[in-house]
C-alpha cells in the first residue's frame, strides 16, 4: 500500500465522518420545516369562518400538538450542530435561535388559548412568519453544507 493511497483513504474517512452529522442536521432541520408547514395549514383551518365550535377546538388542538415536534426537532438540530458540526457553528446557532423562537411561539399560543389573551394573536402570527423564514433559511444553509 502506497503513502498516497493511505492519505486518500484518510481523506475519504474524514469526509464520510463529517457527512453523517451534516446529513442528520439537514434531516432534523427538514423535519422542522415540514412541521412548521403543517402547523401553518392547521392555523388556517381553525381561524376560518364557518366552522362549528367543536371543529375549531379540534383544529386548535391539532395546531398546538404540531408545535411539539417543531420544538423537539429544532432542539435536536441545535444539539447536533453544536456537538458534531465544529466548522458550522453559525448554523448551529441559528438552529438554537429557531428552537428559542419556536418555544416563544408556543408560549404565545398558550397565552391565546389558555389565558384567553386574544390581543396576543397578531404577535403570534408575525412570529410564525419569522419562525417560517428562519426555518427555511436554515434548511437552505443545511443543504448547502451537504453539497460542499
Amino acid at each position: 500500500m502506497s503513502a498516497s493511497s493511505t492519505r486518500s483513504d484518510l481523506r475519504r474517512t474524514a469526509t464520510t465522518e463529517q457527512s453523517g452529522p451534516r446529513r442528520l442536521f439537514a434531516a432534523l432541520v427538514g423535519l422542522t420545516v415540514l412541521f412548521v408547514f403543517l402547523q401553518s395549514l392547521t392555523a388556517g383551518e381553525f381561524i376560518s369562518d364557518g366552522l362549528s365550535g367543536a371543529a375549531k377546538h379540534t383544529w386548535t388542538d391539532v395546531h398546538g400538538f404540531v408545535a411539539y415536534p417543531i420544538m423537539v426537532c429544532a432542539l435536536a438540530a441545535s444539539v447536533v450542530g453544536f456537538a458534531r458540526l465544529r466548522a458550522s457553528r453559525e448554523a448551529a446557532a441559528w438552529a438554537g435561535a429557531l428552537f428559542a423562537l419556536s418555544v416563544l411561539q408556543w408560549l404565545l399560543g398558550h397565552c391565546i388559548t389558555t389565558l384567553g389573551w386574544d390581543w396576543v394573536t397578531p404577535w403570534h402570527v408575525v412570529l410564525a412568519f419569522v419562525v417560517y423564514g428562519v426555518a427555511v433559511w436554515l434548511l437552505v444553509r443545511a443543504v448547502a453544507m451537504l453539497r460542499g
